[in-house]
């Protein structure tokens, strides 16, 4: 009896013994399979992790570094059934840092372009340590892919914080705070994303949007010459560039950039129809009425309801089909003054001062010839196809005040609106619409022909 105790006992303490080798034998065979992988030698570390499993399905270390051989194989697939495996063992935490996996997961899930479980991963690594640098980092550009500026803003910016080093966040964060109207840390980001390498078009694009609002135009210009490089930005460039010199009333150089970007133009695009239109009414302030027809017809064929296009097109068609109308349209205004003084005459008014508003705008002082003691009126003369409103009444009315002038006409080749005349009437303007120019025109050039 006592030596089949014995027995027993010898057995337990070999089992044991071979437990207890076993155990030494495994972090062995991992370290070893660890330094394979770190040569290089791939197949060695995957043949030493086999061995391993064949004996011990769900040896945690083993199946950790199994899943880090498929990420170097770029089996990213079976990566990720691997670590999610591994989170269903009992005590995995034992062998693993638990943000080890996470942190792998979140890398599969983007190289698989599964952003919404990238997310949450980060979201679970932020939960373990919101100030982990990596997490705020790497899920702020997560974000960003999405749209969500304002977490985004959030996000970056404890990153760079906490790591000033980390260039490749500020475009995203500029261009976030930006989205979300913050235009001042906008700019502030956008400037330090500058200094990284490339050439960052992106952010030349933002920051021109941004000294243009601040009407810094010289380095909203130079910013968007930069960015025009790029294919992408190049029409969008041109547009902003063409906005800029328009409100500069240079609408020359508004013609000469936008044309060159027709061929260029999406079709059927919002985008593209602004551009036309932009165009087409630098085209109308530099007399060139063929020219910014067909951009409006084009704009026309396409969206017919889009912005005013269909009241200009009728607009001008009157014009085109008026002969008299037609040559106040096709020369400058400063080579009709001769014909624009004869109808301030034939409304029994002599000029006795005049001066340029705009290409399209002249102002002029005159006395009543059959009053000429009665003190000087202000007559304003405006070339356009647009309604006369009520706001332009008023400005007129100002400008009358402050000439000191007793009254005021209005002349224009376009029509007024209900309020612009209820307007005039109540501050005793006179209004002279197309109907009048029309009929003025015919006598005047009906008269030279005789002469």
């Amino acid at each position: 009896m006592i030596k089949y105790i014995a027995a027993i006992f010898f057995l337990v303490l070999i089992i044991s013994a071979l437990f207890i080798i076993r155990g030494f034998q495994y972090p062995a065979k991992i370290r070893k399979a660890e330094e394979s992988l770190e040569a290089g030698d791939i197949n060695a570390a995957s043949e030493i992790i086999k061995k391993i499993l064949d004996k011990k399905k769900d040896y945690v270390p083993a199946r950790y570094l199994k899943a880090m051989i498929l990420i170097k194989q770029k089996q990213y697939l079976m990566a990720i059934s691997e670590l999610n495996a591994i989170l269903l063992i009992p005590d995995y935490g034992s062998h693993i840092k638990e943000l080890d996996i996470h942190y792998n997961l979140a890398f599969l899930y983007s190289e698989t372009k599964s952003w919404q479980k990238e997310i949450e991963e980060y979201k679970i690594i932020l939960g373990f340590n919101p100030e982990d640098v990596k997490a705020n980092h790497r899920l702020g550009h997560a974000l960003y892919r999405q749209g969500d500026y304002k977490k985004v803003k959030e996000l970056l910016t404890r990153a760079v914080v906490l790591d000033p080093n980390l260039q490749d966040s500020y475009l995203p964060l500029g261009i976030s705070c930006f989205q979300i109207s913050d235009y001042e840390k906008a700019e502030q980001y956008l400037l330090k994303s500058l200094s990284s390498a490339g050439e960052n078009v992106e952010a030349h694009y933002y920051l021109g949007l941004i000294f243009k609002m601040k009407k810094d135009y010289e380095n909203a210009l130079r910013m968007f010459e930069f960015a025009r490089k790029d294919r992408y930005f190049f029409i969008k460039c041109l547009y902003k560039i063409g906005e800029i010199h328009f409100e500069n009333e240079n609408y020359e150089t508004v013609i000469d950039e936008l044309e060159q970007g027709l061929n260029h133009l999406p079709k059927n695009t919002e985008e593209s129809h602004e551009y036309r239109f932009l165009l087409a009414e630098a085209y109308e302030h530099e007399n060139k009425i063929d020219e910014a027809i067909h951009h409006w017809e084009k704009i026309a064929s396409e969206n017919p309801d889009f912005r005013s296009v269909r009241i200009k097109l009728d607009s001008y068609r009157e014009i085109i089909e008026n002969k008299y109308m037609m040559t106040l349209f096709q020369s400058p205004l400063e080579e009709l003054q001769t014909l624009i003084s004869e109808v301030i005459t034939g409304m029994q008014y002599n000029i006795i001062a005049k001066e340029k508003q705009t290409p399209n705008e002249y102002q002029y002082r005159a006395y009543n010839i059959k009053r000429i003691n009665d003190p000087p009126l202000l007559i304003y003369f405006n070339r356009t196809t647009r309604e006369i409103t009520e706001g332009q009444i008023l400005d007129f009315y100002k400008r009358i005040n402050d000439e000191k002038c007793k009254s005021g006409i209005y002349i224009t080749t376009s029509k007024f609106s209900l309020k612009a005349k209820s307007t005039a009437a109540m501050k005793m303007i006179e209004l002279y619409g197309s109907d009048y120019i029309s009929r003025a025109l015919e006598k005047i050039l009906a008269r030279r022909r005789k002469k």
